[in-house]
């Protein structure tokens, strides 16, 4: 329950991808999940299967970064993204 006037609502969004490409942000906080059973590159970091990539803003931040992302193989490839996106 938002007790301060200053508190901000938000919302959590997860998107599940199987195949490369990117993702703009546009959040305050982003937690990356190699959900597969291959490696995934995102910007540069490289996850192996079950490891996972949170990246958190400060009060009022928001994410504005492109993240690409490559798996490094095409099949059992899955990321898992949840996205916290203030509302309003």
């Amino acid at each position: 329950m938002c007790i301060d006037k200053g508190c901000r609502k938000y919302v959590t969004e997860t998107k599940i991808y199987s195949t490369s490409g990117q993702t703009d942000s546009q959040c305050n906080s982003i937690l990356f999940i190699n959900t597969g059973s291959n490696n995934v590159t995102i910007d540069g970091l490289t996850l192996q299967p079950n490891q996972s990539w949170s990246i958190e803003g400060n009060k009022e931040e928001i994410n504005i970064h492109t993240y690409p992302f490559s798996f490094s193989s095409a099949t059992g490839s899955n990321l898992t993204i949840i996205f916290k996106r203030y509302v309003g």
